[in-house]
């Protein structure tokens, strides 16, 4: 039976993230109360209707109350509220966020200088969707919650962050902020980009969008992502993802030649390999 970890929870952000996690806290139990902090009132008030939260604030002084603080804004607006929020907060508050490139972000805390139990968190889990009306802990359970503390990191606060994953859940896996970013660009930033590339690719040739099948609808979904948030994250993780675009760019030659020269079969079944090797891991 799952025990309560935390008196009180804060999540800065109600929106699609923020508003899934709270959900998941009050469900499997770990916090007696969960706040709901957002710029917009409304939107924190509405995360407490759809059961993300117990109680809306809109004062941060209120925020002191939390042991853990989840930072779940705009990845832009991170690292800034992590330590606007910091003279509100109990000196031994955790904080932890979401966002999707991790380096920046550490980095920023880290060298302000303000003494912070600072573990960056990202969970890899989502849709196309927006806001607190999307919010859904469904699609949370199971997968991964990458975590990057460094050496300056409170190795009770990483532990405490990793146990709440857990009980939500998610698989925590721990990895150093960079090795975060170059992996992440792989597995989510390139696929975003490839699936813009098919659906314009698609485009040019309008009846086409008329025929395709199940792959092509999920390509589509995949592509219809918010695009702002899209360029935060490949803006703040620029050199990753233009490596992951020359790696795949290395891939899909290497087919092209391979088509032309009428020997595409041995390196589809490399790929269907590696696919099988990546699903027994992802399962």
């Amino acid at each position: 039976m799952t025990q309560t970890r935390f008196d009180c929870v804060a999540i800065v952000g109600t929106g699609l993230i923020g508003g899934a996690l709270g959900m998941a806290l009050r469900q499997a139990g770990v916090a007696r109360q969960v706040l709901a902090s957002d710029v917009d009132l409304g939107a924190a008030r509405r995360a407490v209707e759809r059961g993300a939260a117990d109680v809306a604030v809109q004062d941060p002084r209120a925020l002191r109350a939390a042991q853990l603080v989840i930072v779940a804004t705009p990845l832009e607006h991170v690292a800034h509220t992590c330590l606007a929020l910091r003279p509100h907060l109990d000196p031994e508050a955790i904080v932890t966020d979401t966002g999707s490139v991790k380096a920046p972000v550490v980095r920023a805390v880290e060298r302000s200088g303000y003494p912070l139990r600072f573990v960056g968190g990202h969970p890899m889990a989502g849709t196309e969707g927006q806001g607190i009306e999307h919010a859904d802990p469904a699609f949370l359970r199971g997968r991964p919650y990458l975590l990057t503390p460094t050496g300056f990191s409170d190795p009770e606060a990483v532990a405490a962050v990793a146990g709440l994953v857990r009980e939500i859940g998610m698989v925590p896996v721990v990895m150093q902020p960079e090795v975060h970013d170059r992996l992440v660009a792989l597995v989510s930033h390139l696929p975003y980009l490839v699936a813009c590339a098919v659906v314009l690719a698609a485009s040019s040739e309008p009846e086409s969008l008329e025929v395709g099948g199940a792959t092509f609808q999920e390509l589509s979904r995949l592509a219809c992502n918010p695009t702002a948030m899209w360029d935060q994250i490949l803006r703040f993780n620029q050199d990753e993802a233009l490596r992951s675009l020359q790696l795949f760019r290395q891939e899909l030659d290497g087919l092209e030649r391979a088509l032309r020269a009428g020997r595409v079969q041995p390196a589809l079944e490399r790929a269907r390999q590696a696919a099988q090797r990546a699903r027994r891991r992802g399962s």
